[in-house]
């Protein structure tokens, strides 16, 4: 198992067991692994945020049987503490045996997801993915439609599977990225909404779920959130996992590009 955490910049805590990557490494770090080495597209950062670190972890890992993706802000927690603590690389090694992927806790909007997206970030973009979809794959044209009709979604883009299977779904989802890339105009957009296949990645993560795996063989486990205060730290990670109340997702319309 190896335990990726992504980060766009020098971090002072890496828990045990994790593998930091840089991304849009164009500073030339040298204390943290690169996503700008073998075969990457690290300069697509901007666009694509962790994606970058996906797509070379999917390119140039040939030796992990097992893969999980964190961020240096979000990580897996333990279930079996009710005080938050971030699960360990031998616990989750374990956990995964009994599972085909582990997933972050499911949020519940108080919108859709497709409604969301076209009123947040572009309609232009959701609707090119869906004609991608429709054309290069029609069998999954049902599962973005019922995403997209749905209210809860899977996010971060946190995951735990084994290497094969996460290599199955980069070159799902980088082929209609790459094909939705050649057909988007980001340049008239802010730096927030030039984030285009990061945002969409979120919902096809969720997409190509439903498509692939069962119910039964998916676990999800609450998200740790950490902050540069431990109290705080405690606090949101118990309120992300106890609340039941709909996420209400903050509108952000500057620079839109509908």
């Amino acid at each position: 198992m190896t335990m990726y955490m992504i980060t766009h910049k020098m971090v002072s805590f890496i828990p045990k067991g994790r593998v930091p990557i840089f991304v849009g490494n164009g500073n030339n770090n040298k204390k943290f692994l690169g996503d700008n080495t073998g075969d990457n597209i690290s300069n697509k950062n901007k666009n694509y945020s962790e994606l970058t670190a996906m797509y070379w972890i999917w390119k140039n890992d040939r030796t992990s049987e097992y893969v999980s993706v964190e961020h240096y802000r979000r990580f897996f927690m333990d279930p079996s503490h009710f005080i938050p603590k971030i699960i360990s690389n031998k616990k989750i090694s374990r956990l995964i045996k009994n599972y085909k992927i582990i997933v972050p806790q499911k949020q519940k909007w108080a919108v859709t997801i497709g409604y969301h997206y076209k009123n947040n970030h572009s309609t232009k973009d959701y609707n090119n993915v869906f004609n991608i979809i429709k054309d290069l794959y029609p069998d999954y044209i049902n599962d973005f439609e019922k995403i997209m009709k749905g209210n809860s979604l899977y996010a971060f883009n946190m995951v735990v599977m084994s290497k094969k299977m996460f290599d199955n779904y980069c070159n799902w989802l980088f082929t209609i990225l790459f094909k939705l890339e050649q057909i988007t105009d980001l340049s008239k957009r802010n730096a927030y909404q030039q984030r285009a296949y990061g945002f969409m990645s979120e919902r096809l993560f969720n997409v190509w779920i439903l498509h692939n795996i069962d119910h039964k063989d998916i676990i999800e486990l609450p998200v740790y959130y950490l902050t540069n205060n431990k109290l705080k730290t405690i606090l949101k990670s118990l309120k992300a996992r106890i609340n039941k109340k709909p996420y209400f997702p903050k509108k952000s319309t500057e620079g839109l590009d509908q």
